[in-house]
């Protein structure tokens, strides 16, 4: 018998390397995409999911005091700091280091603040040095962590605690950022209570009993919720408003309300998407699916679903971005919501794109519209203001305003230059703006030197163009300017001299083309949209 020597095999060698984030990584939040309501919401997220956690407790010890849950924003100007404090159940000084450790979630990360990064992430990228002061309910010790960003990322720093003694009934929570890395303007203060209150209209608005979860003021005055929707009616009085059925797609249920708006708005229209009762995406930048309100980009086309259709969905366990402003959906799960949502919407949709009238056909604008426009213009253009100007109006002769125009054609440089349009072989329209003066005329029309070639000379610094906020309203102006120009040019080639009334009347037909391009281009990208979510089948 013959021996069988059977050769050993080594063992597999296992080589292993720990994948490690080093200090620096907290200096690189300031590069995240946030805005600042969203930043802001991280530590509103934390007071407000602190209650959540200890809500018995809490809001006992809270209604014994007489006061809500109440989250304070300050914005010091003159010193260059921002605070966040509130009067949740805080931390102790365990909380506080576990709160400290990044991307570590605790036993209370849940809901709102399930990642365990909010607070360091948007504290980042606010300021470079923060403190955190804390005192837990019942603890009487208020511990304090003082965070240098650049110390800890370039220079290797631990964070020092400090602790003094207080009273046991004390309960609180407050951030202090110094060195912002941004700068809160004055005018952007207003949007982003505004963007707050929509972000949690559902902890601001009163219960039924009239209780409100949560008090939000920003540098002492409240942010409110967005007033309640002024919905529509259908001819026979039902207010066009719904819940949804509820939908479920790979486990994950999806439900809310949608409605038609009675005076809507492009801001007001689409659906703003909540997750744990906080807003993820929504007003003024609503999530609006093509296959819906048309369009090419996130914004919608600028139609009258855009601006009327709207509603709420509550999407929880969905996954959402770093900065918490986006559902980030998986697989087929926004194609299959988008189906869903087109079954539900449909009748809406049909409705949103007309008005009652009184049977003579369709009317995009009532009289009660119209009228209730001339009535709020009515103080601007009997102002003391507007009499002034047209009482005291002059003149130049014709031709000093047409050397005038000539010299800011000539100081027209490259970068003034913003756009060129070829509307017809023997007209091409030339759009600059220029930041002449603010007493110089709005808009300025110049033929050039070239046969054929007419500029738009728009004057950047006159005082009208501060008044305009709304991306539309500044895009409408324009439009406007270039269809005046347009007409002016084509009037004086039929007629040999402008008349005002041909100028108005040649207009009324460029409006009414663009109107008609509108309404076709809408069609087209809803329809291929439809084909595309619904594999080539669409209505007829």
């Amino acid at each position: 018998m013959t021996d069988v020597v059977t050769a050993e095999v080594p063992e597999k060698e296992v080589h292993e390397a720990e994948l490690t984030v080093g200090p620096r990584a907290i200096d690189a939040y300031a590069r995240l995409s946030y805005t600042m309501w969203f930043a802001l919401g991280e530590f509103v997220d934390n007071s407000t999911q602190s209650r959540l956690n200890y809500g018995n407790l809490i809001d006992e010890v809270l209604r014994v005091e007489g006061q809500p849950l109440t989250v304070s924003i300050v914005h010091d100007r003159p010193n260059k700091t921002l605070t966040i404090s509130d009067n949740s159940i805080g931390m102790s000084k365990m909380d506080l280091i576990a709160a400290l450790r990044i991307a570590q979630p605790t036993p209370d990360s849940k809901g709102r603040s399930k990642y365990g990064m909010g607070m360091k992430t948007a504290a980042c990228w606010i300021g470079a040095y923060w403190v955190v002061t804390t005192c837990e309910l019942g603890s009487g010790e208020e511990w304090t962590a003082t965070v240098d960003v650049d110390a800890i990322a370039n220079r290797g720093a631990k964070v020092p605690l400090t602790m003094r003694n207080v009273s046991r009934d004390e309960h609180y929570t407050k951030i202090s950022i110094s060195k912002l890395r941004r700068v809160i303007q004055t005018r952007s203060e207003q949007t982003i209570k505004d963007y707050l209150g929509s972000m949690y209209m559902f902890d601001l608005r009163p219960s039924e009993s009239g209780q409100v979860e949560m008090k939000l003021t920003y540098n002492g005055e409240e942010v409110l919720p967005p007033q309640e929707s002024d919905w529509d009616t259908d001819p026979s009085g039902i207010v066009m408003k719904r819940d949804l059925s509820t939908f479920t797609v790979d486990g994950k249920t999806i439900n809310g309300w949608i409605g038609v708006l009675r005076k809507g708005g492009r801001k007001y229209g689409g659906f703003s998407m909540f997750q744990n009762g906080r807003q993820i995406q929504g007003y003024p930048t609503a999530w609006k699916p093509s296959v819906i309100f048309g369009g090419v980009d996130d914004e919608g086309a600028n139609n009258l679903i855009t601006q009327r259709v709207t509603g709420v969905l509550l999407l929880d366990g969905f996954g959402v971005s770093h900065t918490k402003d986006k559902v980030l959906f998986e697989g087929e799960e926004e194609e299959a919501l988008e189906k869903f949502l087109v079954e539900q919407t449909k009748d809406y949709v049909e409705y949103a794109k007309s008005r009652r009238s009184s049977g003579r056909g369709v009317a995009k604008w009532s009289r009660d519209q119209v009228r209730d426009l001339v009535k709020d213009m009515q103080s601007e253009f009997t102002s003391a203001e507007m009499k002034d100007a047209l009482a005291s109006a002059t003149l130049p002769p014709p031709e000093i305003i047409m050397a005038n125009n000539q010299q800011q054609l000539l100081n027209l440089t490259a970068e003034d230059e913003v756009g060129r349009l070829n509307i017809l072989p023997e007209l091409q329209v030339n759009i600059s703006v220029k930041e002449t003066s603010q007493y110089e005329p709005h808009v300025v029309f110049v033929p050039g030197s070239q046969a054929g070639v007419l500029h738009v000379i728009i004057n950047g610094l006159h005082p009208y163009y501060q008044t305009l906020e709304a991306k539309d309203a500044i895009a409408e102006c324009v439009q406007q300017y270039i269809f005046d120009a347009v007409a002016e040019f084509k009037t004086s080639k039929l007629i040999a001299r402008v008349n005002p009334d041909s100028v108005r009347n040649l207009k009324n037909g460029l409006l009414r083309a663009r109107a008609e391009q509108l309404a076709n281009a809408d069609a087209e990208v809803r329809a291929q949209a439809t084909a595309g979510l619904f594999g080539g089948q669409t209505e007829t």
